[in-house]
């Protein structure tokens, strides 16, 4: 565990990211890659008046499977529906 760690060692997490739908859009495909998944993908890509960025993960044909927003200040996520 601890050699994962050391690992990453050299990022730093800023206080703010400043993250923006195109680069909300890419850590979501980025996401799923990581978890093999090739078939779904992200849209509904959309900045709400609160800060956060608003995504949803749907399948090849459109249908959407769930939504998210993050927080483009922390990059945290919530699952909204």
């Amino acid at each position: 565990m601890m050699h994962r760690v050391r690992t990453f060692g050299l990022l730093y997490h800023t206080d703010d990211r400043q993250l923006t739908g195109p680069e909300v859009q890419k850590i979501a495909e980025a996401f799923l890659l990581w978890n093999g998944n090739r078939t779904w993908k992200v849209t509904e890509v959309a900045a709400g008046p609160d800060g956060k960025i608003g995504f949803a993960f749907a399948t090849a044909d459109g249908g959407v499977i769930a939504r998210f927003t993050m927080d483009s200040k922390t990059g945290r996520v919530t699952r909204t529906g």
